[in-house]
């Protein structure tokens, strides 16, 4: 099908940001680009935007700014803050069209979107794509979750065609990353196989467990030449899962990194590492603690002003604090969980244990409590009473596959009824 006129002025936009990052550029240049999209931004906030009128008032916030570590004088948002003052945060904008966040667990956190922000989003994915030689509506697998979202009922069966269509119409092939059984994985193989994507995207964890079923099976994958980039997102990415993953596949593994309410912030470009911010969009400043702040430098109804993201990031060149690049993104620093193995404790993403455990039939929510590092209680919520012990043998025979000196009896499995949350009103995904 001749897409071609599909987007035309996404495409226009995404020529020019493609024009703008050909050449490199002095940090004295970039600064002073981001400087002048800032103050463009945040004179709109002072005049249109009723929360930051409010803010500027609240703590004597200048007019303007000379460096993008100017910014680090301005107080710092958060979800929290933002939950809190939502009637301000919404007051110019409707609250049925908005961003929301909340990872595998969270009440979603909300954020004012505007008609035409998709245009930008849409031209940042493809910049990083772009520097690996992918053009938008060439053939990508996609390997996500979020088909919970849609519900239950004639709503839920509509979402579903629609985003079906959606997915036809850029040449996407979706494939469940909740469901990494063996059938399932073996079906995630035959599809890449056969569908010869140009792309593969998907959460990192589940890229890497379909590139481990093809390596322990000693599959086939063809002829892969037509592969151009495995793009890892949504989670950490370890130096072993690139290696495994670009073993297998072939191709260099790329690294995305941006959030719900921001979109794409940072993405590998000659290599996985380092990860390079796409700095006319975002300004990101690094504190003592490498604690991450990003502004938004794009046209949204609600900009971000120093917003903290809740990540920490390995930063390689930041100056004032202002970071062009990330060796690695580190995660929240409470997103750990500990458990025993026969050589002492692994430190382990949670996102692995709560993947592992809403493959299983009926889990609908994970919670962690750390009570010591040898002790990790889990708290799951179902739709049905589950057999606990069958739940804590499955899970310990998944987890061994990436850590086979496990010790299972570090981990206890409790079922509840609902859910702790956070005084925000959020699921948690830590409990104390």
């Amino acid at each position: 099908m001749d897409r071609g006129w599909l987007f035309a002025e996404r495409r226009r936009r995404l020529e020019r940001k493609i024009a703008l990052y050909r050449e490199p550029l002095s940090r004295a240049e970039i600064e002073r680009i981001q400087v002048e999209r800032f103050n463009r931004v945040w004179a709109y906030c002072l005049t249109r935007v009723p929360f930051y009128q409010s803010w500027r008032k609240e703590h004597g916030l200048p007019t303007g700014i000379s460096r993008p570590s100017d910014l680090r004088h301005f107080p710092t948002l958060d979800k929290e803050l933002l939950i809190s003052r939502s009637a301000e945060v919404f007051a110019s904008g409707s609250t049925k069209r908005a961003y929301s966040t909340g990872g595998s667990t969270g009440q979603p956190t909300r954020f004012p979107r505007g008609r035409g922000e998709s245009t930008d989003r849409w031209a940042n994915n493809y910049l990083g794509r772009a520097w690996r030689g992918v053009r938008p509506f060439e053939p990508q697998i996609l390997l996500w979750g979020h088909s919970h979202l849609f519900g239950d009922g004639i709503r839920s069966r509509i979402a579903r065609l629609q985003r079906d269509a959606a997915d036809r119409l850029v040449n996407i092939t979706r494939l469940n990353a909740y469901d990494l059984s063996d059938p399932a994985l073996r079906g995630h193989y035959e599809a890449i196989r056969s569908r010869h994507p140009v792309l593969l995207v998907g959460y990192t964890s589940a890229i890497f467990k379909v590139a481990r079923f093809i390596e322990r099976n000693g599959l086939d994958l063809g002829d892969m030449s037509q592969l151009r980039a495995v793009i890892l997102t949504a989670e950490t990415a370890s130096d072993a899962d690139i290696a495994m993953i670009e073993r297998v596949f072939g191709t260099q593994a790329v690294i995305e990194y941006g959030a719900a309410e921001t979109g794409l912030v940072a993405m590998s470009r000659a290599q996985a590492r380092p990860i390079h911010v796409i700095w006319d969009s975002f300004i990101c400043l690094i504190d003592e603690d490498n604690s991450l702040a990003v502004t938004t430098l794009d046209d949204r109804l609600f900009p971000l002003v120093n917003y903290s993201i809740g990540d920490r990031v390995e930063p390689t060149d930041a100056v004032d604090g202002n970071a062009f690049e990330f060796r690695s993104v580190l995660g929240r620093r409470q997103e750990i969980v500990q458990v025993a193995s026969a050589h002492g404790t692994l430190d382990l993403s949670p996102i692995l244990p709560v993947h592992i455990l809403k493959t299983h039939p009926g889990i609908v929510g994970v919670q962690f409590r750390q009570e010591r590092p040898d002790a990790l209680h889990i708290y799951l919520q179902a739709d049905h009473e589950l057999d606990l012990e069958a739940v804590s043998l499955y899970f310990a025979r998944e987890l061994r596959k990436d850590h086979p000196d496990l010790r299972a009896d570090s981990i206890a499995f409790h079922q509840v009824a609902d859910q702790t949350r956070t005084r925000a009103g959020k699921h948690a995904l830590f409990v104390s």
